[in-house]
């Protein structure tokens, strides 16, 4: 309720001040429509009130059971479809009026058009709204221009559903006009690439190698979790004493992202059909596993041929739509703008793909979305591939029913300057990114907080701690985002495949009285040997066995600081984030990185972590924000490491 009246406050203002700054990123001049209302309605009163316009869609409302939500308090987005949009959709499928439509058909289209947050224009980017539907599935925000009127921006919901009236402010959330009924695909993904006729070529490496055949998961049928836990939730305790709220999932869902080049991308590369993909391919992978030269070729299924090696690296086993893969603005936190040092950082995320050893490395400079980027904004060294955004491509359908497509401007691989130069640098991988289930199930970046009991690949061994996900917010942890353990808990989990080198392996984390001690473990799965002696993170960083000391006006002095710290076996955090523009996580005695060994890494072998607390505390907590697997030529190279 405190972010709604907070909501309401900004709209009031914009309106007095007829305000002609466009609060979405989509647009720079506002349509008159864009300005806020409110009415003092609920939903539904705000629809019974307009039945001219509203009144097919509130008859569907009853018969799903969905009105009487829609008149009660919460924070709900109504993606209200007209009545001429509703008859469009009964003549579309044969019907003449609702009568006709069973009750599953009605709850399937209220589902579709309710979202249990509340989402105003001004909280959403070019991309996917941040939480799913009822019906469990993503919706698309983008724009267009409106050449029919003109040229101003038109605002889509899942690329096809216009907002014709959106941000009509309501007691219990907002209500957004659209004209057309929202009917998300219900294709699998490999099924909705097939479709389209401007990724043939990708297509049909897909298919010959038999990699589509990976993708028709959606929901784990092997997962339960009672309804209590999921609608009623439960307490934690975070800090010693602060109570926060939390709900676990109710489905373990499998999502996937595909990244495609369109044939006319390949054309420009001089690729026009398979057997010239397939030459492209041996080329490219020929160079990065000399090893497997000719052994695999006409192997298509085998992971080590060159096609296949092609086609799934543009796999990813997580959801991600555009605003996803690392930080953007979102839900009135601007965690992007007020938090990160983007003159001495591009923000970067790292994931596992569906490449057997490989990662993938997302930037998000004020240009847009890249993949496989080596610099900082502007200053590149490796332009690497750009990600087109929803709005454009125009209305080519993205949503499948378990995953999405992103089009891509350039042709994507794991070649050699991607291993040898753009993986060459400190590797910083955020904890949220370990599983894929924590993106898939929209745990990342949610307005609340999110429980797990139990995680996809991890391994919980025997204890039942309560695991969670902290709601996203401009606190003392890299993109706001963290990994929380609460209770006597002993976890282990993979990190991602990196490319051979030697590697020092650091863990960041918060120090507070309210953490254990905490022995940590790493190695190949079945032999992860102890990191030194256990770690107390009940110690800050002014303890003379850790040696932090504030940074002076002297260059040379703090670097001799942090030489002592290293050499102690610790670290400073970054100084490229700061907690909601001030507090820059560097300065904070609390925020440190433990070192935990030095060795040389393999993409060949599984490399794990593992976190036991051994000293006797029930309500200890540890959150953990993420891992680096810094190289030798950084960590130890001709100049020193930067602090960034």
């Amino acid at each position: 309720m405190k972010k709604y009246i907070n909501k309401l406050i900004i709209a009031i203002v914009a309106l007095c001040a007829s305000s002609a700054v466009c609060l979405t990123s989509c647009s720079d001049e506002p349509a008159p429509e864009n300005y806020y209302t409110f009415t003092g309605e609920m939903v539904s009163d705000y629809l019974d009130n307009r039945p001219e316009m509203f009144s097919e869609f509130v008859d569907i409302l009853h018969r799903s059971g969905m009105y009487g939500m829609m008149a009660t308090y919460g924070t709900y987005t109504c993606l209200a479809p007209t009545n001429e949009a509703i008859d469009n959709y009964l003549h579309s499928i044969g019907k003449s009026s609702v009568d006709e439509l069973s009750k599953k058909e009605c709850d399937t289209l209220a589902w579709n058009h309710i979202i249990k947050y509340t989402y105003f224009t001004m909280d959403l980017h070019d991309g996917n709204f941040p939480t799913c539907n009822m019906n469990d599935r993503y919706l698309t925000f983008s724009c267009d221009s409106d050449k029919l009127n003109n040229n101003n921006v038109a605002y889509f919901v899942n690329k096809a559903s216009r907002m014709i009236v959106r941000d009509d402010s309501v007691v219990n959330g907002v209500v957004h006009t659209i004209d057309k009924v929202i009917q998300p695909s219900s294709q699998y993904l490999p099924e909705l690439i097939a479709e389209n006729e401007d990724i043939k070529l990708f297509t049909s490496a897909l298919t010959l190698t038999g990699l589509c055949d990976s993708m028709y998961q959606y929901i784990d049928p092997n997962y339960t979790c009672g309804e209590d836990s999921v609608n009623k939730g439960y307490d934690i305790i975070r800090g010693g004493s602060e109570v926060h709220h939390c709900y676990w999932i109710g489905k373990r869902m499998k999502r996937y992202s595909a990244f495609i080049e369109p044939d006319s991308i390949y054309a420009k590369h001089g690729i026009n059909n398979l057997d010239d993909l397939k030459r492209y391919a041996k080329e490219v992978y020929d160079a990065v596993y000399p090893e497997d030269k000719g052994l695999y070729d006409d192997d298509w299924t085998n992971r080590k041929n060159p096609l296949n090696r092609f086609v799934a690296y543009h796999l990813l086993p997580y959801y991600g739509g555009y605003n996803d893969w690392t930080i953007c603005d979102m839900n009135g936190v601007n965690l992007k703008s007020d938090c990160a040092v983007t003159d001495k950082i591009d923000c970067t995320d790292w994931y596992t793909t569906l490449m057997p050893g490989t990662i993938m490395k997302f930037s998000t400079p004020s240009e847009g979305l890249f993949i496989n980027r080596k610099g900082v904004k502007s200053k590149y060294t490796v332009r690497g591939i750009k990600v087109y955004s929803p709005s454009e491509t125009g209305k080519v359908e993205q949503q499948a029913l378990n995953g999405i497509i992103h089009y891509i401007d350039d042709i994507l691989t794991y070649n050699v300057e991607t291993r040898d130069v753009v993986f060459n640098d400190r590797i910083r991988i955020l904890s949220v990114t370990l599983s894929p289930e924590f993106m898939n199930c929209g745990a990342r970046g949610a307005d609340h907080c999110t429980g797990f009991k139990v995680v996809e690949g991890w391994d919980f061994h025997g204890h039942t701690p309560k695991l969670n996900l902290r709601n996203r917010g401009t606190w003392n942890a890299t993109y706001g985002d963290c990994v929380d353990f609460t209770g006597q808990f002993d976890i282990s989990f993979k990190l991602p495949p990196v490319p051979e080198n030697t590697y020092e392996v650091r863990f960041a984390y918060g120090a507070h009285p309210s953490r254990g001690v905490v022995q940590v473990y790493f190695g190949e799965k079945d032999n992860m040997k102890p990191m030194g002696i256990p770690i107390d993170f009940r110690i800050y960083g002014g303890d003379p066995n850790i040696g932090w000391v504030e940074d002076t006006n002297d260059p040379e002095e703090n670097q001799a600081i942090d030489k002592a710290m290293h050499n102690r076996g610790y670290m400073k955090e970054m100084d490229t984030w700061r907690q909601g523009g001030a507090n820059n996580l560097r300065a904070n005695s609390g925020k440190l990185r433990k070192i935990l060994t030095t060795q040389t890494m393999s993409p060949d072998k599984e490399y794990w972590v593992r976190i036991r607390l051994v000293n006797d505390n029930p309500e200890a907590e540890l959150p953990i924000n993420y891992f680096e697997l810094c190289p030798k030529s950084v960590y130890a190279g001709a100049t020193a490491e930067d602090t960034h």
